[in-house]
């Protein structure tokens, strides 16, 4: 198991909102200056758009800004503009799969879209929602987050007082994102958070028995290919380093509550019973809080 030293890279990063106003600004010929959501500096000065430390020609700026506008005005997600040496991009990676970061309302933190599905709820600020997966964190306790995602439930552990947090991500394109995303970099630059590039399914077999208080598992919806997520084999590992009294959270989700006629929720319950757990508590369309007794 090898910790990744998460790398900050101090991209500017600017909103949809942010880029109306900006495109306002230079259609009128009017100043602008004011510190956005994510504290970066946004101001025209004669013909450049300053951003943070970087300068972004104003001419070059309208044109790209007025064709992201109209492919996104009427998206739910809007998805977030980066700078890069004096040029404006998406924040997209394109390959196999399509992943993006967006948001739904300015105030928001972003969320990941990948392929067309979002990975936290489009009806609450993602960071606040994660709040109700560490319902049992209390202070002191290690931390395992097995799908570390944006990194926003591992922010809320800290928040609660957990002393250490392992972060577990599979996929190199979310670290990525979540490198440009400024609410991850502040997250993953913390010292009492280890990042791990690697998938939980081989990391668990490394760890030591009894070695977290509570584990967080958020895996991606159950599918053909996720499957080994939602196993009896990896549930009786997460038994094994949990501690004597320590608690699982599984999410479910509302969607995709269903797989090929079978009932997620039941399930999941059922295969945590059956690998030692007992039952604290489930939520419908949400999760379920597990306790090793």
């Amino acid at each position: 198991m090898k910790v990744l030293r998460f790398t900050v890279k101090e991209v500017p990063v600017i909103t949809y909102w942010d880029a109306r106003r900006i495109a306002n600004a230079i259609m009128n010929n009017t100043s602008l200056k004011y510190v956005n959501v994510y504290g970066f500096m946004i101001e025209i000065y004669k013909n450049e758009l300053i951003i943070g430390s970087e300068i972004v020609e104003t001419n070059y700026a309208l044109e790209f800004i007025s064709r992201y506008l109209d492919r996104e005005c009427d998206e739910t997600c809007k998805t977030l503009i980066c700078v890069e040496d004096g040029k404006l991009k998406k924040t997209i990676i394109a390959g196999e799969s399509f992943y993006k970061l967006c948001q739904v309302h300015e105030e928001w933190a972003p969320t990941l879209m990948i392929n067309g599905i979002v990975m936290h709820t489009l009806l609450r600020d993602p960071l606040e929602y994660s709040k109700m997966k560490v319902t049992y964190v209390r202070r002191g306790m290690r931390v395992l987050d097995t799908c570390a995602c944006l990194g926003y439930t591992a922010y809320m552990c800290l928040e609660r007082g957990a002393r250490y947090i392992l972060s577990v991500e599979i996929d190199e394109n979310v670290i990525n994102l979540a490198m440009i995303n400024p609410i991850s970099r502040r997250i993953f630059s913390k010292t009492s958070i280890d990042l791990v590039h690697d998938s939980i399914l081989d990391v668990i077999c490394e760890l030591r028995d009894s070695s977290f208080d509570y584990i967080l598992h958020d895996p991606p919806r159950l599918m053909s290919d996720t499957g080994d997520l939602y196993s009896r084999d990896l549930y009786r590992e997460f038994y094994r380093v949990l501690k004597r009294g320590g608690i699982l959270f599984h999410y479910t989700g509302a969607t995709g509550s269903k797989y090929r006629g079978l009932d997620i929720v039941k399930g999941v319950a059922r295969r945590l019973r059956e690998s030692g757990f007992e039952v604290l508590k489930i939520i419908e369309g949400f999760g379920v809080y597990m306790v090793k007794r």
